[in-house]
């Protein structure tokens, strides 16, 4: 007799005689035990009643859903029971033969009650029926909008070797017996079984996966059901990044919980986001970045075009991100591109066209107020007037524009707007061998500077981009499946030769009244020995033109050895090259000091320029080779599944313009990971994962490193005493993770057990009475150190769960991570040591802990629709252990944040001289008004002893990060509105805006008089060399807590009958807002930088479908 498995019991046999003998003994005993129990005992098992609510499901899940609530087991042949029948049964606290009774109902299936077993059999007029006959059947399969698919795989459940697969238009033809089950296949649908039943024609309509039960998720080196999943990860949808920015880091902001992404600039090809996972773990900012991967391979993918992607993975904890051992040492982020689906060409068109505009240009005083706050500055330090009064009226005035200039210098190089444009076309398709996807993208943006138009040279600001992207997946055998990828990108960029952060601070600090930027005959001004104004700057020092590209390539081979096991292997060449050309050359520049008796300007040269532009070529480049060996097992035994995985991996880095030996070596990592997995029906989940890996960075006795992680997961939802509440939370699941990673990369350091030498001006020595004989040697630059692995150690305790229907989803995570041995220079060896470089050592130690949580809600009421997600994270970082040494315990680094700054304490402002007098010591001329700093170690002087912690100071010390998406459908109309937050820290407003403060509109108006000593929020003036009031100090801490208006997007979809039977399939129109709106009370600050401005865009897109 057999299961419902066709096996005894509960079980399928494996080759494995031992365990196949366990297990029928196991079963046998239960059997023995069944008979020999007391009748009574055998009448109370009778006596239990069953519960069912279920519709059109498998009989095979109802009747384990029966022997979960009873101790009754089914057996039965494989050619006895259809085990794919679909059932619907409803009953309510009813004995096991009324359930069986309905169950089989209507079948030529019989059942019997032996003891604890229940014996399903057929009745004697069916097995004696008649032979069968070939019955010719045909039928179309379509999708849930009625479209046809292609390549739908149908096979006859009882021979699967008997098959076939729909044509272009959906259309299937297969010979098979009356009473014979169809399975129905298709990636991305549900697997369908359809009985024949006498049919001549069987149409099917395919469904997509569901979304919750049979969706899977990207782990490392490959995917795991979302159930069975354990480690914290989360997946953002991709089309969440699909905006019009050049660079796919700026989009990842606030989409999920424990994302940092931080824009240091908007300059055209260099506006990469900085991305930290869970904030910042170590002691150095850069070594904190976490490993990105596309298609399975390390890669850059700021340049990858967003209409490309296929998924998006963020794997934060140390299960989910072990086994890349090192490498995942910050998280993980997976980038798999678009292979294609199935069917008949499909193409697809996206365009579109937008503005951008500086999101915050500072609001300067104009240059008589400016001439007026800078006699006042001098005047309150006893110095004279500088400008006269007779020159600040025709200043005021505009009298002479050329003598006596106001410049708006911001509006002199800056556009109101400027102009981007992207577009993608791509076509997918295949069959059951063949399965393409191709893509091809541009992308255009001009720069925010202003065409001068000061030279024949071309010195705007672009760049430009062509993307491909070509991904074809074969199947040349059943078991055989090959993937080859090939994508890159080919960029183009000009840029003034000065550099877009230089001329934007020359705007931001020269002042008003400096000079003219261009006299009416085209003559630049400058003043002798000063700087070039920054009109001249942008269009008459030269330019630069440089191009990038990029090629990824990537071919994969997975061969199915047995049911469950398989082998791969993947090879990928990867290279990059970048090149600038530079014209350079130095202008001529005059400076007018007045007019002649016909009013014509007078000039004095003040710079002879050159003629002819210099030319120099920089040029980068790598090659890098990617090799990847696995073997995988898979398996499903009752209510048992366990998985495996071995691989190794290696790459080489080679820098193709190297300059010097230690350049040239290529770069190699080589390590072996490995995982395991379990889990017992759908319940209970453990996996054990591990890395091990090698560095070159150590010497030979520490250069391998082995670092596991382990995690158990328990779906709480599905234990038979949950059934009760799963009305109210339909899935509840607990996980916990532990795991260690390692990092070998020490900044700027190869080869960590090697010492070098240095032969320079900073290896010489000075002799003599008066220290004036110098003599140069050779000396050691990085000394040799036997560092091993930095460790981090971190916990992860993570719940998931969903209520109302489903509609409610809830991600939770708390964590703590505990790094030690971090690489950091000894700063304690005195400098009289006469080293060139202290040498490194595993010192450091750092904490870091934190909350996560993501939550999600989706209804719908006819014509409308509403998804809302939020997501919520906090952590804190502390330095346990570093090298400094401090004078006065409240200088400590340890016991604070990573990167804390410290300042002086203000107690306000001088109010009288006396005050000043009994006050302690300060730095320079201090007067009323200045700025009053505590005296910390009571020394009697304000130094640098006096400087403390100053609060949470700047992102890295952010504790709370927050972000919402709302998307809000009705009817054609789709609204998505994204926005982020953070709360909890502060900045200081930069010491350059402060020296600068005659300029600065707010600081003129609320600066220190004697009139104003009561309302004053900045101190009174002073010149640029008295320091006093510029110091780090709480007076100067701002609050960055805000909230960004990051996208809100409207899309209409025109309606599907408009293009029935056209070439046209669908088509949809949507305007886009990027970085729109900052909220915060200090946003002029927030929304302000010297590098080059922040932006916002304004797009207008079209988007078809063929």
């Amino acid at each position: 007799m057999y299961n419902k498995n066709g096996k005894i019991g509960l079980f399928k046999a494996d080759n494995g005689g031992l365990f196949h003998l366990f297990r029928i003994t196991f079963l046998f005993l239960l059997a023995t035990i069944g008979f020999i129990r007391p009748v009574s005992a055998q009448t109370a098992e009778a006596a239990k009643t069953i519960t069912l609510n279920v519709q059109n499901r498998p009989i095979k899940e109802v009747l384990t859903l029966i022997e979960r609530q009873s101790d009754y087991i089914f057996v039965y042949y494989d050619n006895i029971l259809d085990i794919h029948r679909k059932v619907t049964l409803k009953v309510t606290n009813q004995p096991i033969s009324a359930v069986l009774k309905q169950l089989f109902a209507g079948t030529d299936n019989t059942w019997k009650l032996s003891g604890r077993q229940i014996v399903i059999g057929r009745s004697v007029a069916a097995a004696a029926a008649t032979p069968r006959k070939i019955t010719r059947i045909t039928g179309v399969v379509r999708d849930q909008n009625n479209d046809p698919l292609i390549g739908v795989t149908i096979r006859i459940k009882a021979r699967p070797n008997i098959g076939t697969a729909t044509d272009i238009n959906g259309k299937y033809l297969l010979d098979v017996y009356p009473d014979e089950v169809l399975e129905f296949s298709y990636v991305g649908y549900k697997s369908q079984d359809v009985s024949v039943a006498g049919q001549e024609i069987v149409d099917v309509v395919m469904l997509q996966n569901d979304a919750i039960l049979d969706a899977v998720e990207v782990v490392g080196y490959g995917v795991q059901k979302k159930i069975s999943v354990i480690g914290s990860q989360q997946t953002i949808a991709t089309k969440e990044l699909k905006v019009p920015v050049a660079n796919l880091t700026q989009g990842l902001a606030g989409r999920v919980s424990g994302l940092v992404s931080v824009q240091r600039t908007s300059e055209p090809g260099f506006d990469d986001a900085n991305i930290y996972i869970r904030g910042i773990s170590t002691l150095t900012a850069s070594m904190s970045a976490p490993l990105t991967l596309v298609d399975g391979v390390p890669r850059s993918f700021s340049n990858v075009d967003p209409e490309d992607i296929e998924s998006f993975s963020i794997l934060k904890d140390a299960s989910a991100t072990a086994v890349y051992g090192v490498r995942g040492a910050n998280g993980v982020i997976i980038i798999n591109t678009k292979s294609g689906l199935k069917g008949r060409p499909k193409f697809s068109v996206r365009y579109t066209e937008g503005l951008t505009k500086p999101t915050k240009i500072t609001d300067f005083a104009d240059g008589a107020t400016y001439m007026e706050m800078s006699n006042e500055a001098s005047l309150t330090r006893g110095g004279g007037k500088l400008y006269s009064q007779e020159i600040i009226d025709k200043t005021r005035r505009g009298e002479d524009p050329y003598l006596y200039p106001d410049v708006d210098w911001m509006k002199q190089i800056l556009r109101n707007f400027s102009r981007n444009r992207s577009a993608n076309v791509n076509v997918q398709g295949g069959s059951d061998k063949a399965v393409y996807y191709i893509g091809l993208a541009y992308y255009d943006e001009n720069g925010m500077y202003k065409d001068t138009k000061l030279a024949d040279y071309n010195s705007n600001t672009f760049y430009r981009r062509y993307n491909v992207t070509s991904n074809l997946t074969l199947n040349p055998f059943r078991t055989t499946e090959i993937k080859l990828g090939i994508q890159g990108y080919l960029a183009n960029a000009n840029y003034p030769a000065s550099s877009q952060a230089s001329i934007f601070e020359s705007a931001y600090f020269t002042p008003p009244t400096y000079i003219a930027p261009l006299y009416p005959d085209g003559k630049l001004g400058a003043f002798s020995g000063g700087d070039i104004n920054p009109v001249a700057q942008l269009g008459a020092t030269g330019y630069a033109n440089q191009w990038r590209s990029q090629v990824y390539s990537n071919l994969r081979i997975t061969q199915q050895i047995y049911k469950g096991l398989s082998v791969s292997g993947m090879f990928s060449f990867d290279t990059y090259n970048y090149t600038s050309n530079r014209f350079t050359k130095t202008p001529n520049t005059y400076h007018a000091t007045g007019r002649d008796a016909n009013g014509n300007l007078l000039y004095e040269q003040t710079r002879q320029g050159t003629e002819n532009l210099a030319y120099s070529l920089s040029a980068k480049g790598n090659r890098a080779i990617y090799l990847e060996a696995a073997v995988n097992y898979r398996n499903t035994f009752g209510r048992h599944t366990v998985s495996g995985m071995m691989l190794f991996n290696q790459s080489d880095e080679i820098n193709t313009k190297a300059t010097n030996v230690e350049e040239a070596l290529p770069y190699r990592f080589r390590g072996l990971a490995g995982r395991f997995t379990y889990s017992f029906d759908d319940r209970y989940f453990g996996e054990f994962n591990f890395g091990y890996n090698g560095s070159e960075n150590f010497a030979p006795k520490n250069r391998y490193g082995f670092f596991p992680s382990v995690g158990l997961g328990w779906v709480i939802s599905n234990e038979p005493f949950f059934r009760g509440a799963t009305e109210v939370i339909q899935y509840l699941k607990l996980r916990g993770t532990w795991g260690r990673v390692g990092n070998s990369q020490i900044s700027g350091r190869r080869f960590a057990y090697l010492a070098t030498v240095k032969d320079t001006n900073d290896t010489s020595y000075q002799f003599g009475k008066n220290m004036d004989q110098t003599y140069g040697t050779t000396a050691i630059d990085e000394y040799a150190v036997d560092v091993t692995w930095e460790i981090a150690d971190k916990t992860n305790i993570g719940l998931d769960m969903r209520l109302l229907n489903n509609k409610f989803n809830l991600q939770f995570d708390a964590f703590k991570e505990s790094r030690k041995g971090i690489y950091l220079r000894r700063t304690s060896i005195p400098s009289y040591f006469g080293m060139i470089n202290n040498p490194y050592g595993n010192i450091g130690k750092v904490e870091n802990k934190g909350i996560e949580m993501s939550v999600s809600y989706a209804n719908s009421w006819r014509d409308w629709s509403l998804s809302v997600m939020g997501n919520y994270s906090f952590n804190r970082n502390k330095v346990l252990e570093d090298d400094s040494t401090v004078a006065y315990p409240w200088q400590k680094t340890i016991g604070n944040k990573v990167d804390q700054r410290f300042g002086l304490i203000a107690l306000g402002l001088f109010e009288s001289p006396e005050e000043i007098a009994a006050a302690p010591v300060q730095v320079g001329d201090t007067r009323p008004g200045d700025i009053r700093y505590k005296d910390i170690n009571g020394d009697g002087k304000i130094d640098s002893n006096d400087q403390q912690v100053m609060g949470k100071y700047g992102w890295s010390a952010t504790p709370f990060f927050y972000g919402v998406n709302i998307t809000l459908n009705w009817k054609q109309f789709t609204l998505f509105i994204a926005g982020t937050g953070q709360m909890g820290a502060k900045a200081f407003k930069s010491n350059d805006w402060i020296y600068n403060q005659k300029k600065y509109t707010s600081v003129v108006r609320g600066r220190w008089t004697p009139e104003t000593a009561e309302t004053a929020t900045y101190p009174r003036l002073t010149a640029k060399d008295n320091t006093n009031n510029f110091r780090n100090s709480n007076f100067w801490l701002y609050s960055t807590d805000c909230f960004n208006l990051n996208k809100v997007q409207l899309t209409y979809d025109m309606p599907k009958e408009w293009f029935e039977n056209k070439v046209v399939k669908g088509m949809s129109v949507y305007v886009l807002g990027e970085s729109l709106l900052t909220i915060s009370k200090h946003r002029k600050y927030m929304e302000t930088s010297y590098g080059s401005p922040q932006c916002r865009f304004y797009n207008l897109g079209l988007k078809m479908m063929f």
